[in-house]
């Protein structure tokens, strides 16, 4: 699956123009994929419509707001925005959409699991 700029600006709500922004976004696509890649392993041989979906939307989101910014000020009134990095951040939300497996820290209960196996001439393995 290819993402490209033109998927972000679907999700922005607005063109993507000029080819130093073309450039910046397409970074960032290719940011993101390495995370994935070197969290979960090949993106090929993950559900492609919930990796483009974490893709687009954590690009969407360093677009938005690109140097990181902890608040915004309007007339007098400070916005507490979330905090990100000065890199493309995928929130853990979504690293669960895409590795549903996944456990949430050290001690993490998952709803199922393998039982032991018996060997027969021991008792249990």
């Amino acid at each position: 699956m290819v993402i490209t700029y033109a998927d972000v600006a679907v999700a922005l709500g607005r063109p993507i123009t000029g080819s130093d922004e073309v450039a910046q976004v397409e970074w960032w696509i290719s940011s993101a994929l390495v995370q994935v890649k070197s969290r979960l392993g090949d993106p090929a041989l993950l559900d492609q419509d919930v990796l483009r979906f974490v893709v687009v939307e954590a690009v969407a989101a360093k677009a938005q707001n690109p140097e990181g910014a902890a608040s915004e000020t309007v007339d007098d009134y400070t916005y507490r925005l979330p905090n990100e990095s000065r890199r493309v951040t995928i929130l853990d939300e979504w690293w669960k959409m895409l590795d549903q497996n996944t456990g949430s820290g050290a001690f993490s209960a998952r709803p199922y699991f393998e039982p032991d196996t018996v060997d027969p001439t021991l008792g249990w393995a």
